[in-house]
């Protein structure tokens, strides 16, 4: 019987490091979301009197007022499994697209009416700061995704063998 322990080669650290990089991003993605999403649900209607002011109408603040803390949520549900963990972070990237650009346009002036229909602390940002908090989490998003499909490229490693059901957080 052989009981001789073997360094891990430099592509399994890699891959180790890499797993371990795209769950730390998960997490605080996951995090993101639950809190931006629970901060505008309990207090729905100072979320609702944001929205009010935008520029939109009266029905697209009606589905705006549930679909995005939904799609934040879904979001972060996404994120929990490693099945849906790609998309999960396409939608992060996406979600932070949407909100950096729309900041992007207040920062630049187009809109008339600004306030910020943000949860929780980040309505405490200013426009400057929060533009630079989306860029971050939307830099963390992009990453995340580029790590998830480089880690599962090489599916021959003992890491990407586990169950794609398990939690990935």
């Amino acid at each position: 019987m052989d009981s001789t322990i073997t360094s891990p080669t430099k592509n399994e650290k890699r891959t180790a490091i890499t797993q371990l990089l795209t769950n730390i991003i998960t997490s605080l993605l996951v995090l993101l979301w639950t809190y931006t999403a629970f901060s505008k649900l309990a207090d729905l209607e100072e979320f609702q009197s944001q929205l009010n002011n935008q520029v939109f109408g009266i029905t697209t603040t009606k589905i705006l007022l549930w679909s995005i803390p939904t799609t934040e949520l879904l979001a972060a549900a996404l994120l929990l499994f490693e099945r849906t963990k790609k998309a999960g972070l396409i939608s992060s990237a996406l979600l932070m697209t949407a909100f950096t650009g729309y900041i992007a346009l207040v920062l630049t002036g187009y809109y008339q009416k600004v306030p910020c229909s943000c949860g929780g602390v980040l309505k405490q940002l200013g426009w400057q700061s929060h533009l630079w908090f989306n860029l971050f989490f939307l830099a963390l998003s992009i990453t995340g995704s580029i790590l998830h499909k480089k880690h599962y490229k090489n599916p021959a490693t003992p890491t990407n063998q586990k169950d794609h059901d398990s939690l990935g957080i």
